[in-house]
């Protein structure tokens, strides 16, 4: 394996088009968040979409694009778009602190929508899990209102994610796109 060059050229040609597509997506995120700016809060949309990329998730590949983005010991307000080497892209709204007591009543007026869009809820304690097992996170179809209301009252954060198939490939950024607005919606309507 070390003397053949070829399939780590092609691991970096990968890295480099999801590097390309959430500089794609970063762009049209603002756009969408700039159309109405008022729907979020000043010091959320005040810091930049954010592309960072490592090698050791799980001992795989990742990149991360977050925006918007404010990520403070005690309060968070992110959405996180994902790309996980052989497992999925995902979208993940990650709430804690006053922004999790903020947007909590939205959310939960929301949750069918979110749910038929294949949206699942964190049920861990540990808010930096981003793997979406079974262990770590429950679909919300499968709960009842009083279930999704215990676990978002069981910690100060709260983690809604959705997973998009690497087979969709050619469409995730309609798709991601897509998603990103009904998280948008989830939490401003």
């Amino acid at each position: 394996m070390v003397q053949n060059a070829h399939w780590l050229l092609t691991k970096n040609r990968i890295i480099d088009k999801v590097m390309e597509l959430f500089g794609e997506l970063s762009g049209s995120f603002r756009e969408m968040t700039g159309a109405q700016p008022a729907l979020l809060p000043a010091e959320v949309l005040a810091v930049s979409p954010k592309i960072s990329k490592g090698e050791k998730y799980r001992g795989l590949p990742y990149m991360m694009l977050d925006y918007p983005r404010l990520f403070g010991k005690e309060h968070i307000f992110a959405i996180r778009t994902m790309f996980w080497w052989g497992h999925y892209f995902s979208i993940t709204l990650h709430l804690k602190g006053n922004y999790k007591t903020r947007y909590q009543p939205a959310l939960q007026k929301h949750l069918r929508r979110l749910g038929e869009q294949g949206f699942h809820i964190g049920i861990i304690d540990d808010e930096w899990e981003h793997d979406l097992s079974e262990t770590n996170y429950t679909a919300i179809t499968q709960l009842d209102e009083e279930a999704i209301r215990r676990i978002l009252s069981r910690n100060d954060f709260c983690k809604l994610s959705v997973r998009i198939s690497l087979l969709e490939w050619n469409r995730a950024k309609i798709i991601m796109t897509d998603l990103y607005h009904v998280v948008l919606q989830s939490i401003t309507d």
